[in-house]
C-alpha cells in the first residue's frame, strides 16, 4: 500500500526533505505538496499519512495523530515568516478593527489571537481571506501573512495602497511578540503521523529517512545550497535566505516544548498536555 507523505514547499521546510526522496526511492511512497492548511486537512481526512502540520492542529487532533519528537519549525524571537502587516503604529489601535487572516495556516492565526487577548487586551474583527497582502490591506487595517510571501514582503517592505493613499505598513513579527510576552521559543509546526499508519511508516523506514534527511539538510553546506536556490526563486538576497534558515529551530527541544505547552494552554480551552502522544518516546525522548 502506498504511503502518502505531505510536503510544504516553503523555504523553512526544505531541510526536512533535503534528500528524502532519494532515501525513499525503493519505498512505495507518494509525495503530496501544499500549504500548511492543506497538510492539516489531508492528515485529518486520512488522505495523507505523515506531514509537517500546524502545532495547534496536532493538539486539536491528539486522538488521531502521533508527533515525531525532535522535529519542528520554531523560533526564539523573530521568525520573519509569520508577520502582521498593519496601518496601525500600535497594536492596541487595532481594537475593534478588521484584520485579514491568511488561509494558509492554523497555528499562526491562533497565535495572533492569543497575542491580541493576552498581550494587548484587544478584540479585533478577524476575517479569513486569500493570502495576498495588497488586497488584504486595501480592505482591512491588518493582514496576517505567512511563509515565503511574508519573507519577501517583509524584506522588501514596499508601500501599499489604502483609502488614504500609498503608505508603508507597520510590521509585527509574531515570533518576536511571543518572546516579549513569555521569554520562550514558539513552535509553529511539528511532524505528525496518523496513528493508524505510524507502524507502517516506521516499518518502511520512512521515519528514519526523515530524521536522516533533516540531519543532512541542516548541515551548513546544505543550508547554504538551499539559500542559494531559494534566493533565486524568491528574488531575495542570498544572505536573507541564509540567515533565515540559520535562525530557525528544528529540533523541538525542551525549551520549544515549554513554549508550545504554554501556547496550547492559552489557545485551547481545557487543554491537557498528556493527550499528546510522541512516537517512540522511550527511545527518542527530547
Amino acid at each position: 500500500m502506498t504511503l502518502n507523505i505531505g510536503l510544504i514547499d516553503y523555504l523553512n521546510t526544505m531541510p526536512f526533505h533535503y534528500d528524502l526522496a532519494e532515501r525513499l526511492q525503493d519505498v512505495d511512497v507518494h509525495f503530496e505538496r501544499g500549504v500548511p492548511s492543506q497538510m492539516n486537512r489531508g492528515l485529518m481526512a486520512g488522505e495523507i499519512d505523515l506531514a509537517p502540520i500546524s502545532a495547534i492542529e496536532a493538539a486539536r487532533n491528539a486522538d488521531d495523530v502521533v508527533i515525531l519528537p525532535g522535529l519542528s519549525i520554531a523560533s526564539l524571537g523573530a521568525v520573519r515568516t509569520v508577520l502582521l502587516f498593519s496601518w496601525a503604529s500600535d497594536m492596541r489601535d487595532l481594537d475593534g478593527q478588521s484584520i485579514a487572516l491568511t488561509d494558509h495556516s492554523a497555528t499562526s492565526v491562533a497565535l495572533l489571537k492569543v497575542l491580541c487577548g493576552e498581550r494587548y487586551q484587544i478584540e479585533p474583527n478577524f476575517i479569513v481571506t486569500k493570502q495576498h497582502l495588497p488586497s488584504m490591506l486595501a480592505e482591512h487595517q491588518g493582514a496576517l501573512v505567512i511563509g515565503d510571501d511574508a519573507l519577501v514582503e517583509g524584506t522588501h517592505h514596499r508601500a501599499l495602497s489604502n483609502p488614504s493613499g500609498w503608505n508603508l505598513p507597520y510590521i509585527y513579527d509574531l515570533g518576536d511578540e511571543w518572546l516579549k510576552m513569555t521569554g520562550l521559543p514558539f513552535t509553529f509546526a511539528v511532524w505528525a503521523a496518523r496513528k493508524d499508519r505510524a507502524e507502517a511508516l516506521a516499518d518502511a523506514g520512512v521515519f528514519d529517512a526523515l530524521y536522516a534527511s533533516t540531519e543532512r539538510g541542516l548541515l551548513e553546506g546544505s543550508r547554504d545550497a538551499l539559500a542559494q536556490t531559494y534566493a533565486a526563486r524568491l528574488a531575495l538576497p542570498v544572505g536573507v535566505c541564509r540567515r533565515y534558515l540559520r535562525d530557525l529551530r528544528y529540533h523541538l527541544t525542551e525549551d520549544d516544548l515549554s513554549g508550545l505547552k504554554l501556547f496550547l494552554e492559552l489557545a485551547l480551552d481545557d487543554f491537557d498536555w498528556s493527550t499528546l502522544e510522541f512516537w517512540g518516546e522511550s527511545e527518542k525522548v527530547v
